[in-house]
């Protein structure tokens, strides 16, 4: 069964002036690892904003919104062996979810040079 379908946008450029104007909303946002996998992207900012739009998109799907204390930095956009995005939760965020007795989340991101996109389809 469905619990939620979140879909989200964003502009690169946005995503570009609030990284480039220092480290404060790249670390409160992104992982260690997230940083470092968009780092070594040609087009950093388009990963980051798809990054971005995954993590907004899970918050709708999942229809808490940032509640529980839970927010950017307690889900983190991974990628599987053949790029896949998929979302891992932080320890905290794992408790507070597991009561919404997820089974499987599903991540889609696109992007191209002025925007950035994402979907996120969780099952219960």
């Amino acid at each position: 069964m469905i619990l939620g379908i979140g879909t989200d946008i964003i502009e690169v450029k946005r995503m570009e002036k609030s990284i480039s104007n220092g480290t404060r909303f790249r670390e409160k946002i992104f992982s260690e690892h997230e940083q470092k996998y968009c780092e070594t992207k040609k087009n950093k900012f388009q990963n980051y904003g798809g990054r971005f739009a995954a993590k907004e998109a899970f918050f709708k799907a999942v229809g808490t919104g940032y509640r529980g204390g839970i927010g950017f930095s307690d889900i983190e956009i991974i990628n599987d062996e053949l790029g896949k995005p998929e979302i891992v939760f932080s320890e905290k965020a794992e408790e507070f979810y597991k009561e919404l007795k997820i089974k499987k989340i599903h991540v889609t991101i696109t992007h191209i040079k002025e925007y950035a996109s994402a979907n996120v389809v969780i099952e219960i």
